[in-house]
């Protein structure tokens, strides 16, 4: 699959607004806040890349250079080959743009007015204005909702007609920032299923997505870049990421006619870093522990063999899935 986006050591900084008392005793001193520092990363083509990072943390300063809406202070961006900073005009016809503010839209204008006005705004003009919103309005099961006022829509008619207006212009890279955010658990996963199945696996979209949610990041994303107070923790897939995190590895492990006092020479062996016990309430003569060993480096049938060596009797074994969740706070540095 080829890189349709990559970013080379971007920084961006911003000028910090004086207080006044400063503006008095250092008139001429510049104060700057580093938003972005040596931001490197590579998006394929086709893809749903998530950026994953809390508030602040310098997601929609990075999509706003990617979308040559602003400058960045240093280094290079290029889509489809084209250099942000030198064709900018160019890179703004190929993407779409889909936030999450609803300011933007007139209110007292229908779903079919407000995107027949952003339509002029893109120079689309006639009847393949039309055609275009006909087949958004379709293509986004808007039904008799197309002619209804703004004002009327619930937040999550809003978010999809805020797609739709991000896909007017036929593009071939979707910005979405947040789109989800304030929404509904319900609405906010029939968006995640359309941006998904509708935009990524049926349209062959390419789609960067930024969220702050670990849950949505994880389920929705093909690869995900961990961004934080500006800079890159960790670019990948979910088990990529796993494995560059250096994350130990966790087992369920259910034993029957348990005796408490193998619980030490479990924890006593060489490769075990913790033992977890979980009793089994509703199964008298069961018990369950977790256990957490040392690395990640396949040791499951070494403690297997050693289990047995002790006595015990094992029922069931199976490994603790690790989610984004379980591994945030190792990969920001913040555990």
């Amino acid at each position: 699959m080829s890189i349709c986006i990559e970013t080379h050591h971007l920084s961006k900084r911003f000028p910090v607004t004086k207080q006044y008392r400063e503006l008095i005793l250092h008139p001429f001193r510049k104060s700057y806040i580093t938003v972005l520092s040596d931001v490197s990363i590579k998006i394929r083509k086709g893809e749903l890349y998530g950026l994953l990072g809390p508030n602040g943390a310098g997601k929609t300063t990075l999509i706003k250079i990617l979308c040559a809406l602003i400058y960045p202070c240093s280094g290079t961006a290029y889509l489809n080959g084209m250099d942000i900073t030198k064709q900018g005009d160019k890179i703004k016809k190929k993407i779409g743009y889909v936030l999450s503010d609803e300011r933007s839209f007139y209110w007292r204008l229908t779903g079919r007015q407000n995107l027949k006005f952003f339509a002029t705004l893109n120079n689309i003009n006639g009847r393949d204005a039309e055609e275009r919103i006909n087949h958004l309005l379709e293509f986004l099961d808007f039904g008799t909702n197309a002619d209804k006022l703004f004002r009327d829509y619930s937040t999550g008619m809003r978010r999809k007609l805020a797609i739709a207006r991000g896909l007017i212009n036929r593009p071939e890279i979707i910005f979405m920032d947040e789109p989800t955010s304030g929404l509904d658990p319900m609405i906010a996963q029939k968006i995640r299923k359309l941006i998904k199945e509708k935009l990524v696996r049926k349209e062959k979209k390419t789609v960067i997505f930024a969220t702050h949610n670990l849950h949505e990041a994880e389920e929705l994303c093909d690869s995900i870049a961990v961004i934080h107070k500006g800079k890159i923790k960790t670019e990948g897939n979910l088990e990529q990421i796993k494995l560059g995190s250096n994350a130990s590895r966790s087992y369920f492990i259910g034993l029957k006619n348990f005796e408490h006092s193998v619980l030490k020479s479990i924890q006593d062996l060489e490769i075990v870093k913790k033992v977890k016990p979980i009793p089994l309430k509703s199964i008298s003569d069961a018990f369950q522990i977790e256990i957490e060993l040392m690395n990640r480096n396949g040791n499951e049938h070494r403690l297997l063999q050693d289990m047995l060596d002790l006595g015990c009797n094992i029922s069931f074994f199976y490994e603790k899935q690790t989610s984004l969740e379980d591994l945030f706070p190792k990969i920001i540095g913040e555990e």
